[in-house]
């Protein structure tokens, strides 16, 4: 009268309960892992970016100033624009067009 385990699902619970507990605790033990030592550190998120600055990405280069087009107007950063006649364009194709217009 001790079990009261159906005869033929009673072992296999056993072994099924007995993996789902250890397959929980590995998940437990990489999660803690990979918080602790790939996200550096183990703190709240509000403080990690308050110490460490990682709460937030840094951009890679500082941001440039963007230039409009004189003929489409898009926007190029400035390095990339093309100057003639006091005006900015996009490519050299539009710094041609622009200088036939205006001859």
């Amino acid at each position: 009268m001790g079990t009261r385990y159906n005869r033929f699902f009673g072992p296999v619970r056993d072994a099924v309960m007995r993996w789902l507990f250890w397959f929980v605790v590995l998940l437990a033990v990489v999660w803690w892992v990979r918080r602790r030592f790939l996200d550096g550190g183990g703190s709240r998120p509000g403080e990690e970016s308050a110490r460490s600055g990682r709460g937030h990405r840094k951009p890679s280069a500082e941001a440039e100033p963007m230039v409009q087009c004189a003929r489409c107007g898009v926007f190029v950063p400035a390095s990339e624009a093309v100057r003639a006649g006091g005006q900015t364009f996009c490519c050299e194709a539009h710094r041609q067009e622009g200088a036939r217009a205006r001859e």
